[in-house]
């Protein structure tokens, strides 16, 4: 799901940003951001730095059966801290600034987005000098311009996973 729903978003940011900036290979991919190549890509790159678990609502649900007590784990939330990085060569710096900009206008124009039915919400979080060091020391070192967003909404439901296993998900409670 992870997959699918950057896909989408770097899909729309594309969109958006082909506009007003023409580029046959596209503006926007999704892609790891600190590997090494001897040319840049020369359009903005999402990538996902991080996953962080929403614990509002934590809880598990119990439910009576003619056997006990049934525990039920209700779905994951989890947030994905995604950075969106200009990476263009040297020479096209000012054309890096340019495309970040757009890319300020639009995570500002599409807060809110759905993929099949699951809604999602889109928010710039505020970051201090020294925590954007360390994460573009941890991607290689070298800095691009760029936003880092977190993506609320990623449920993750493991009743939804089929298998050949015994395994359940849930936990029987005897009284």
């Amino acid at each position: 799901m992870i997959r699918k729903i950057l896909t989408y978003y770097t899909e729309q940011l594309n969109e958006y940003l082909s506009r007003n900036h023409h580029q046959p290979e596209g503006m926007a991919t999704v892609g790891q951001i600190g590997t090494t190549s001897e040319k840049g890509p020369n359009k903005m790159i999402v990538s996902l730095i991080n996953l962080e678990r929403e614990t509002s609502g934590d809880t598990v649900f119990m439910r009576r059966t003619e056997n006990g007590y049934i525990g039920e784990v209700p779905v994951m939330l989890l947030n994905m801290y995604i950075l969106l990085a200009a990476i263009y060569d040297n020479k096209r710096y000012a054309e890096s600034l340019s495309v970040l900009s757009d890319t300020l206008a639009f995570i500002q124009s599409m807060p809110k987005f759905e993929i099949d039915e699951q809604k999602y919400t889109v928010e710039i979080v505020p970051i201090s000098t020294m925590d954007l060091h360390n994460i573009w020391t941890t991607m290689g070192g070298q800095y691009y311009p760029s936003v880092i967003c977190k993506l609320r909404g990623l449920a993750i439901d493991s009743s939804t996973i089929t298998s050949s296993s015994s395994i359940t998900g849930e936990t029987i409670v005897k009284t």
